[in-house]
């Protein structure tokens, strides 16, 4: 399997964290590097409610671009990236991808998400920092990047705010570092090997790998280049060495046992899983073991072999797999399992069988039950699954394997092994098989040659059945002394070729130990690099501190020859011979090559011995002395040669002497205009520190001012009662005042944390997100909370602003305990004037309806006295009479008004009438009353609609009509009205006594009479306009007057009209033909009074109707079921006995005769419901005590409606 999917040339690097995040994420961010070549993704669990403010407040901690993520963003290096709020980020092709959670409850784990996309996108260049933080978000995401070779980092733990996430992370195993957040950081900032320089490095790698197999057991020289090379570099990020010095690395593997081991541990790759590619497992289970096991003989167990078993969980996978097959087909054969890695660590975990709960997430719960069992915080492997697998360290490479096997797993081994090691591997798995035996290959791994070998029996699944035959020699071991079984250099003929090279490298050395000249390789500067051959015979440890000075090292007698030669090799002449001398009467040369190294001059210098003359002739003195003489001329041309040189060298060095005397005298030259110049900058420097010096003096008086402005402040606020506290941006705690201890455990050294963590004595669950809504808004909140039992503060929040802005908000609490207290108080007065207003409407409404009873009683004997009696002192009395009742029927109503406004028990109900209808129905009632005071009562029609409550429009108008007819002794009344701009005023004009200017206002006071100073009960009590002003105020119907005294008085109400409202012409008046007919009927008369019921009877008998009484509703069904009587109108009572009211009768006989029944409901009850209700029942109302004309009047207009 590739080590990733989509390639990138840069780290992707994942951080989460949640509680106490932020400060986490600020350290990191100061640590990190501006040029680290990697992009980062922070992560931090967020309030889905509110924007995330994390771009601005890290904005200010690095120079990195930073930007919240968005759908589709490419991921750049050296750029953070910020999750959103409620959302869950991956990458996927180099961009980020936005997806919301499924639940709005429920754990979120939105770092876990992240972690796994990097793993599967980013492989080894994925790395993962899991910060201070509450929960196990990002435990499983890090053992994803694990397993793909990536890097995890976790904060210490001590260092973090809340460690719950490190300490998880920890826990897994699969952190690499522990350190606090700027170690982090540091880490992070090293850049990783640049792709192209990676050759630069390889012999280090080499170095290193040889060092591991020196030093350890085990051999990664046929691992893949690449893989090793990630592998390492990742060893070196944890170890903060650069990538680019691998050198330094070797140097820290050479001396660091403990590091070497970790980096052997870290290149054996531990990847696994159980059940890891379910598909292949399934189609084995179903496809092509039940065929393995059929053709199997019974009396031979099923070996099973597990290359490369890692942790032990694919081992247990297959012999799971095994047993569950063996068990569906109800065979007995015996299973074998043999599990092989080359890490003993990773065996002895596979040997233990336990493993995390996490494993739930790939073994179904059936498998979880029957092969494992719970043990703690995870699973073990039952004893009798364990018994069947046999754990055992191999390297597959080198130790013999197993043979007779049935089935061999080697999954997702050959990738990181080199073409020579991955055919190695293949042969020793072709030995291993028996024929027909299945060989299973992981995904991205495939056989070369598989004819004559193996069979494919699933290309796709990597699955192949075993041909042919092979032996253990043609897999290539060999036998020592040290070790059993070792590998070779190779296989097959390329072993040969190998060994051919080896013995050729062994030859050139024998060569060279033997025949080889004393030669040393030196550098420019003549330091010895390398030697080779007997330069002891040459070379000597100077005297002194250690050097690597060739010239030095030789001996005196051979350096001016060497400095010859050394000095004699130029461009012209790249080698160069000199006579040396003799070393122990054996005379040599000296031979000096220039060559190239990696673009580098350096100089070979040899020591040749020279060729010697036959000794077995003896020489004769002459010459020997002929030679001596020959001899001493060469060394005094030697010498001649040397002096010729050191003089060249000697005027050059005088020349150079000449040129370094003038560039003295130069910067000799330039160092006295240097000094001109600080001599001036002193000067200018002395006058600005004088400068500096008064601006200081001001500075420190300015700052004596703001100590005292803040001393004064100080006390202003400890001065004062009201608690306050002053909060940052990140609301942790700036300043105080002492009455804030009456709401917070708060001490002086609280100031800078945040003020989450005070305990609130109030009841304040608000508090913190108010903060943060005046953040957002700038607006204040004020709230009321309440310490305790009764003490009660008003909280106000208010921005704190600077003139840079915004930085934090202002909590202050003023005490309202008090406050709250008199308003209870006066709340408890109010309800106990209300009930004293429900008790009052209650008495009043009761005391109305027993009045109202004797009052219908002498109304309706004062009629029938006046019909009866003769003369006119009788009339007198009688119509005398007549005034008293109706004074007291209006103080009674007026009474029950005003007690009805004031207890607020009036409700509108708004509708929409022709105000002609309303005018029209006022004409009939009280023309009556104005013909008996002789007066002229006249109505000006009108066809406009409004739209108001006609009930209460109706009674103000009523009001102000009989306040008309008491004032108004001779004349005429009139009423009519007056088109407005939006409206119409409804106006009554009389020719009454008129107002006083000075009591224009006054007569809408309660009890105000105008010329009534007796307060003569024929006038009223003085209520009526009172009543008249509060209902237009309701309805929202100004009240207009004007007046002249002793002319008479107008008064206005104003009404506005609907806005689609047309106005016609002026109606005609209509006037009935039959106007003055009389009618009479069958009447039926319900009444529970006898008296009243009596009376009624005579009255409409005597106007010739025929009549029929009865108690209560019952009784009148009853008669009319009967065929007694066939009402033509029913008079009834609201209030009748027996459970049926008078509404309830109506209905019933309406529903009995199926015909429109005229009815007349006569009550003393006035509430505003009961005459809504009449009003919806389309029946007549009248009030006791009606007046006999009324009652009669009345009757013959329902009788006139068709």
């Amino acid at each position: 399997m590739p080590d990733m999917q989509y390639p990138v040339e840069f780290p992707v690097v994942g951080v989460g964290a949640s509680a106490g995040g932020l400060e986490a994420f600020s350290g990191l961010l100061e640590a990190i590097s501006d040029t680290s070549g990697k992009a980062f993704i922070f992560v931090q669990h967020l309030d889905p409610k509110h924007e995330s403010l994390l771009v601005d407040l890290l904005g200010t901690h690095t120079s990195l671009q930073i930007k919240q993520a968005t759908e589709g963003l490419r991921v750049d290096p050296n750029h953070i990236y910020i999750i959103p709020p409620s959302a869950y980020l991956a990458v996927r092709k180099g961009v980020l991808h936005i997806t919301r959670p499924s639940s709005k409850h429920g754990a979120r784990l939105p770092f876990d998400f992240l972690l796994k996309s990097l793993a599967e996108n980013y492989g080894p260049r994925a790395m993962a920092v899991v910060l201070s933080g509450t929960g196990a978000d990002g435990s499983e995401g890090i053992s994803a990047i694990k397993n793909k070779g990536g890097i995890v980092y976790a904060q210490d733990p001590s260092e973090a705010e809340y460690g719950g996430m490190p300490e998880c992370a920890i826990d897994t195993g699969c952190v690499d570092a522990t350190a606090t957040v700027a170690a982090i950081g540091s880490l992070l900032s090293m850049r990783t090997a640049n792709p192209s320089a990676q050759s630069d490095q390889r012999d280090a790698q080499t170095a290193i790998i040889e060092l591991l197999r020196a030093t350890t057991p085990h051999d990664f020289r046929l691992y893949k280049p690449g893989t090793l090379q990630r592998r390492i570099e990742r060893r070196m990020l944890l170890a903060s060495i650069s990538p680019e010095k691998m050198a330094d690395y070797l140097e820290r593997l050479q001396q660091d046992h403990e590091e070497r081991d970790l980096l052997a541990k870290d290149l054996l790759i531990n990847v696994t899983s159980f059940f890891r590619d379910p598909k292949v497992f399934e189609t084995l289970g179903t496809t092509f073991l039940p065929d393995l096991i059929a053709k199997h003989p019974a009396n031979e167990p099923l070996r099973i072999w597990v290359a490369g078993c890692s942790t032990g969980e694919e081992a247990y996978s297959f012999a799971i797999v095994f047993r569950e097959v063996l068990t569906a087909l109800n065979s007995r054969i015996k299973l074998q399992v043999f599990a092989s890695d080359v890490d003993a660590d990773a065996v002895g975990f596979a040997r233990e069988g336990i493993y995390p709960a996490t494993i739930a997430a790939d073994v179904s719960p059936e498998r979880l039950a029957r092969f494992f069992i719970a043990d703690g915080q995870g699973y073990r492997v039952t004893r009798e699954l364990r018994s069947t697998v046999v754990f055992s360290v191999q390297d597959i490479l080198s130790d013999p394997p197993f043979s007779r096997l049935d089935l061999v797993s080697c999954r997702n081994l050959l990738i990181y092994l080199g073409p020579e090691a991955q055919a190695k591997v293949i042969a020793i798995l072709h030995f291993a098989l028996r024929n027909d035996g299945i060989l299973l290959l992981g995904n991205a791994e495939t056989i070369a040659n598989v004819e004559g070998r193996f069979e494919i029996l699933s290309k796709d699944k990597r699955i192949y059945r075993h041909l042919g035959r092979t032996g253990l020699a043609g897999v290539g071991f060999h036998m020592n002394a040290d070790n059993l079984l070792r590998l070779p250099p190779g296989i097959g003929q390329r072993s040969v070729g190998k060994r051919h090279a080896s013995l050729a490298e062994f030859c050139e050395q024998q060569v060279l130990d033997r025949y080889a000249p004393a030669a040393v390789l030196i550098n420019r500067n003549q330091e010895c690099l390398y030697t080779v051959g007997p330069v002891e015979r040459y070379l000597q440890i100077a005297a002194g501190h250690p050097t690597h000075d060739l010239l030095a090292m030789v001996a005196p007698t051979l350096r001016a020859h060497l400095r010859t030669a050394l000095l004699a090799v130029n461009p012209a002449s790249p080698s160069v011979v000199k006579p040396g001398g003799k070393i122990d009467s054996a005379p040599f040369n000296i031979e000096v090559q220039s060559v190239d190294y990696e673009g580098e001059e350096l100089r070979l210098v040899c020591f040749l011995d020279a060729p010697m003359r036959n000794s077995k002739v003896a020489p004769s003195p002459v010459t020997t002395e002929s030679e001596r003489i020959n001899e001493l001329e060469k060394e005094l041309q030697v010498t001649r040669s040397e002096l010729q040189v050191a003089i060249n060298n000697l005027e050059m060095s005088v020349e150079e002497q000449h040129a370094v005397n003038e560039e003295a005298l130069s910067v000799n030259e330039e160092f006295q205009s240097t000094n001109e110049e600080l001599l001036t900058s002193k000067e200018e420097l002395q006058s600005l520190n004088e400068e500096l010096t008064a601006l200081n003096s001001q500075l420190q008086e300015s700052l004596e001012r703001q100590r005292t402005t803040s001393n004064d402040l100080q006390n202003v606020l400890y001065s004062t009662d009201v608690a306050t506290l002053f909060l940052d941006m990140q609301f942790n705690i700036r300043f105080f005042t002492p009455a804030t201890r009456a709401l917070f455990s708060i001490i002086a050294s609280d100031i800078g944390r945040p003020l989450s963590d005070l305990n609130s004595l109030a009841s304040d669950t608000a508090l913190l997100e108010d903060a943060r809504t005046v953040l957002e808004s700038l607006d204040p909140i004020d709230r009321e909370i309440q310490v305790g039992g009764d003490i009660w503060f008003v909280r106000r929040i208010m921005p704190y602003r600077t003139d840079n802005g915004v930085e934090g908000v202002v909590i202050t609490f003023t005490d309202i305990s008090e406050r709250r207290h008199a308003a209870k108080i006066v709340d408890e007065a109010k309800k106990a004037a209300e009930r004293a207003t429900v008790a009052k409407s209650r008495f009043l409404a009761v005391a109305s309806h027993d009045l109202r009873q004797p009052l219908q009683t002498l109304s309706l004997l004062q009629g029938l006295l006046a019909k009866s009696v003769e003369g006119e002192k009788p009339q007198r009395l009688v119509a005398r009479l007549d005034e008293t009742l109706g004074a007291m029927t209006g103080m009674i109503n007026t009474l029950l008004d005003i007690n009805q406004i004031e207890a607020g028990t009036i409700t509108t109900q708004i509708s929409r009438f022709p105000i002609s209808d309303l005018l029209d129905q006022l004409r009939d009632e009280f023309s009556y009353h104005a013909k008996a005071k002789k007066l002229e009562l006249r109505v000006v029609q009108c066809s406009v609609v409004v739209q108001t409550d006609r009930r209460l429009l109706e009674q103000m108008l009523r009001n102000l009509l009989s306040n008309a007819l008491k004032y108004t002794e001779r004349g005429r009344i009139l009423m009519g009205c007056r088109r407005l701009a939006d409206g119409i005023s409804i106006e009554i004009l009389d020719a009454g006594i008129g107002i006083a200017p000075d009591q224009i206002h006054a007569i809408f006071d309660e009890y105000h009479q105008v010329d009534n100073a007796a307060r003569e009960r024929s006038r009223g009590l003085g209520l009526g306009l009172s009543i008249v002003q509060r209902l237009g105020k309701l309805l929202g119907h100004p009240v207009r007057v004007r007046s002249v005294l002793g002319k008479g008085s107008a008064f206005a109400v104003e009404v506005k009209l609907p806005l689609n409202e047309l106005v016609d012409g002026p109606a005609p008046a209509t006037a009935s033909s039959k106007a003055n007919t009389f009618r009479t009927a069958n009447i039926l008369i319900v009444e529970d009074d006898p008296e009243v019921r009596l009376l009624l009877e005579q009255l409409l008998s005597d106007e010739g109707h025929i009549t029929a009484t009865a108690v209560d509703g019952k009784a009148s069904l009853k008669l009319v079921e009967s065929g007694k009587m066939q009402p033509d109108l029913v008079l009834a009572d609201y209030n009748l006995p027996k459970g049926m009211n008078g509404l309830q009768l109506a209905t019933k006989l309406r529903t009995m005769i199926n015909t429109e029944l005229p009815v007349i409901i006569l009550t003393g009850d006035i509430l505003t419901e009961t005459m809504r209700e009449v009003a919806a029942q389309n029946c007549m109302q009248l009030n006791k005590p009606v007046k006999v004309g009324e009652l009669s009047k009345t009757i013959q207009k329902l009788l006139a409606r068709p």
